[in-house]
């Protein structure tokens, strides 16, 4: 898509002068303007704008008049005076070092306000441009001295010589590098995380020159990742370490999370579990007296502590268990399931049945000895 060519203002001179110019051709010409108030209007109605300044404006308003001119980003002055090609090349120059001054100012007003570290690089890893960010980021209150070091000037050699092998790669090849996670380690022990994207810089004849790229730190996300890691490895370890079954359902009575215990009672794995209901592995009998307990934790918020029950494992083994539900909250301390841990206690029910048969016994032993004690005493 061509460029929009830019309006021709007339300033202190008649419109039909404007429209002899060659380039006037091409563009439009706006009504003329005598006074700074409707040149300052015709400015903000069409800000891409070429004013033409006649030798009619008052000599002791012109600085002004130029002044406000060049407060706008794709304005300029061409005086009037000059022939009409040094008029369209004065022009053309004069809009072109505009847009890159407009470029140049927003370009650097977006990288100061940018999060993120920004930076360019020439072809031996030393920095041509860079935003504040990245200042911040290597501990320096001034982003302009770093212009002309490299990594090696900040990082430890190690962690320095990996971008910039990197970056030769990038400008060998002629491919990006994109969301590269990066363990940035220093000279004093201390280490960073990053991801970070690169791409070659090419100057306009299209020739490889450096690269340029942006990073973004991820320590905290990672040191919040590694937190979470242990607290998995903990949750694991004390999944498998205890000897009871412990399980964590859903408000629809799924199961969320549970450990082999259990799943070995219902003949799968704590995987075969997940997103599963009682109804699939247990009769409609015990089915229901799970569900009735879930339903009065999950409704009254009430806890189940110890309660004394039966459990039929997958292959028809009959264990009893003393079994505590909670509610399960979330952070709002909004019951959104419950949380399960059921103690296998058939080997105390056992002993504790032979127990009462072996004192039955005793006491029906007891009761024979007494009776033939008072037989012998009659007799």
């Amino acid at each position: 898509m061509d460029p929009l060519p830019p309006n021709l203002l007339p300033v202190g001179c008649a419109s039909q002068d404007i429209k002899a110019l060659a380039f006037a051709q091409e563009a439009r010409v706006l009504p003329p303007v005598d006074d700074l108030l409707s040149l300052e209007a015709a400015l903000k109605a069409y800000p891409v704008t070429v004013a033409i300044l006649g030798p009619d404006w008052p000599n002791k308003e012109r600085a002004a008049a130029i002044d406000l001119i060049y407060r706008y980003a794709a304005s300029c002055a061409v005086p009037k005076e000059s022939s009409p090609e040094v008029m369209n090349a004065a022009i053309a120059l004069a809009l072109s070092e505009r847009a890159e001054r407009a470029q140049s100012v927003f370009f650097n007003r977006l990288l100061a306000l940018l999060p993120d570290p920004v930076f360019y690089k020439d072809r031996l890893g030393r920095f041509l441009a860079v935003n504040q960010a990245i200042a911040r980021h290597f501990g320096v209150t001034d982003a302009s001295v770093l212009i002309g070091r490299s990594d090696f000037d900040f990082f430890s050699a190690e962690h320095a010589q990996q971008a910039f092998d990197d970056e030769q790669e990038i400008m060998l090849t002629g491919r990006s590098m994109e969301a590269k996670l990066e363990r940035e380690t220093y000279e004093d022990g201390s280490e960073t995380w990053c991801l970070t994207w690169k791409a070659p810089l090419l100057d306009q004849a299209g020739r490889v020159i450096g690269i340029y790229g942006y990073s973004r730190d991820v320590t905290e996300l990672k040191s919040t990742e590694a937190a979470l890691a242990t607290e998995r490895h903990l949750l694991e370890a004390l999944l498998t370490g205890l000897p009871d079954a412990i399980f964590i359902k859903d408000l629809q009575g799924r199961f969320l999370l549970a450990n082999q215990v259990l799943a070995s009672w219902k003949g799968t794995t704590p995987a075969g579990l997940r997103g599963r209901k009682n109804v699939e592995f247990d009769s409609e009998e015990l089915t229901q007296m799970y569900d009735q307990d879930d339903h009065s934790v999950i409704t009254t918020g009430m806890p189940i502590i110890n309660r004394e029950e039966m459990v039929r494992t997958k292959d028809g083994k009959e264990l009893w268990v003393l079994t505590s539900k909670l509610p399960y909250r979330n952070a709002e301390g909004k019951i959104i399931g419950l949380i399960g841990i059921a103690r296998n206690i058939s080997l105390r029910k056992a002993f504790d049945q032979e127990l009462y048969s072996a004192q039955a016994e005793i006491a029906a032993l007891r009761a024979e000895v007494e009776r033939l004690k008072a037989a012998g005493n009659t007799g």
